[in-house]
């Protein structure tokens, strides 16, 4: 197989794995309400996340779901923040950095920590 060949069927193989995990659309998101547990979540959005990242901050547990939201184009990283079992918050990466709580800006900075380390 010529090298031309090898590049387009790497391509092709990267192009599809990007396609996998758990892959929301924006109609999903609709059927989440503050305050659902974990379980109702993943129910809710008929799926298991890609990732659970748990962490504390300030004597306060928090869990992070991660999944992919599909944009047309690419799938963005999707998170699902709940303190004390109960959703809190949900949405991409920047809209956490942006969130009132700072305890919410913290723990999103520790699970980003956790991602790239899984990237490693």
């Amino acid at each position: 197989m010529s090298y031309l060949g090898k590049l387009i069927i790497s391509l092709i193989i990267l192009m599809l794995a990007a396609c996998g995990g758990a892959q929301l659309y924006h109609q999903q998101l609709v059927n989440l309400d503050k305050g659902i547990s974990p379980e109702r979540a993943a129910a809710v959005l008929q799926q298991a996340p890609s990732a659970v990242y748990d962490t504390v901050v300030d004597g306060n547990a928090y869990k992070f779901y991660r999944y992919y939201l599909n944009n047309g184009r690419l799938n963005d990283t999707y998170l699902l923040c709940f303190e004390g079992d109960k959703l809190k918050y949900w949405g991409y990466i920047e809209e956490f950095r942006r969130y009132p709580d700072p305890r919410i800006n913290r723990a999103t900075e520790d699970v980003l920590v956790q991602m790239k380390a899984e990237e490693r």
